[in-house]
């Protein structure tokens, strides 16, 4: 069966455009997005999700070709059985990136044979594997551990290498839609997708115009900008933008440039993963910026009839940081005294400490960090702190 896409640069550069516009517009994930993933691998289902968060505001659940009591069945009963993922953890295969076979993990008669197979798998004829590593389980982007899988059925033909290598081509593409996604904060009422909205947001926002100078840049990125610590706009010879985008440095300033000139020359084949930062020294030598840098789907409200190209999301790690506590309310529904634990928890160096702050036990705090992990759906400090950096801005 000839694929269109195998010698069709045009259609694989309209699929990729589309993952995009996912980024600013969820709700084209499960009719639009994931069933022109499924035509371009060969595959009737996907499950792009994040496994420990699953149902939970926070992490991702697109699905495609499954029903909703599959999918309720993994969640309330067989989670704890999936073989592919307890054996891809011990054999340390699930790495940002990393597109695994089913038979990577083991034999497809082992999976025959096993109970999750014969109790949950083969309800919907779901026998061949093919996955990708979206976000690993310690991402620098600070994303959920998420994962995108496709299956076949048992009668189908088995995935091969060549099958890997598409997917290889798109993980990229579907990490930087869902950071961008995760970044703007899709679990909110109202998305951040107008240029009001993105001012309101505090973190560093910077919008690339199509020649590659910044177009607009948020309160908090105009703040950056205006310390010039390193970080800054060059100002135009021509031009109706704000300005070029560099730093001090030589050497990062080449590599910002290349980041935008991905974004400008989308390339389905030489696309970095949206974890793939570029940090730029402060000149004070106090802190780093850290960079992210995703085109934008050309229909997105955030590209503005074609205005802007890509979005660019600026980090501080000298600066002093405030998480947005109502956030972890309408989010992760945590209790203000959750909430007041967490943000304690960020700056202490022990449950006695945050104690010591908050007035009350030591038995109360552990008790309620306890219940903050088990809502942020991490099961570790330094995913804790992961997580509650990615929610942070700059302190007013």
């Amino acid at each position: 069966m000839v694929n269109r896409y195998d010698d069709d640069l045009s259609a694989l550069s309209d699929l990729i455009g589309l993952i995009y516009e996912g980024a600013t517009d969820p709700a084209r994930w499960m009719p639009e997005i994931l069933p022109a993933m499924c035509d371009y691998i060969g595959a009737p289902t996907c499950v792009l999700f994040s496994p420990y968060i699953v149902g939970q505001e926070g992490g991702f659940a697109f699905i495609h070709g499954v029903s909703q009591a599959q999918v309720e069945l993994y969640e309330t009963r067989y989670q704890g059985e999936d073989i592919h993922a307890q054996m891809a953890v011990a054999n340390g295969l699930v790495f940002e990136g990393n597109v695994l076979l089913g038979t990577d993990i083991m034999s497809q008669q082992e999976l025959l044979e096993s109970k999750y197979y014969r109790e949950y798998l083969s309800r919907e004829d779901l026998a061949q594997m093919m996955n990708v590593v979206v976000f690993g389980q310690n991402s620098a982007s600070g994303a959920p551990f998420t994962v995108c899988s496709f299956w076949r059925g048992l009668a189908a033909a088995p995935y091969t290498e060549a099958d890997r290598k598409k997917l290889q081509l798109l993980a990229p593409h579907i990490s930087r839609s869902l950071g961008v996604m995760r970044r703007l904060r899709y679990n909110e009422i109202n998305m951040a997708t107008s240029l009001a909205a993105l001012d309101r947001l505090r973190g560093g926002i910077l919008l690339i115009d199509g020649s590659g100078t910044v177009g607009f840049a948020n309160g908090a990125a105009r703040h950056i900008l205006d310390d010039d610590d390193g970080l800054r706009l060059r100002n135009l010879v021509r031009g109706s933008g704000l300005g070029q985008l560099v730093s001090e440095n030589p050497a990062t300033n080449r590599d910002i440039g290349a980041a935008i000139s991905v974004i400008l020359n989308l390339d389905p084949y030489a696309t970095p993963h949206f974890s793939k930062s570029i940090v730029v020294p402060h000149s004070s030598g106090l802190g780093d910026y850290v960079l992210q840098f995703s085109a934008l789907g050309k229909h997105s409200e955030l590209a503005s009839g074609g205005a802007y190209a890509g979005i660019v999301f600026i980090g501080d790690t000298g600066a002093k940081i405030a998480v947005d506590e109502e956030l972890l309310r309408s989010a992760y529904k945590l209790t203000p005294a959750e909430c007041r634990v967490a943000t304690a928890l960020m700056d202490a160096d022990s449950a006695q400490e945050v104690a010591r702050r908050l007035g009350t036990s030591t038995h109360t705090v552990r008790t309620q960090v306890k219940q903050v992990y088990a809502k942020l759906g991490i099961d570790s400090r330094a995913r804790f702190v992961k997580l509650m950096l990615s929610l942070a801005g700059p302190a007013a």
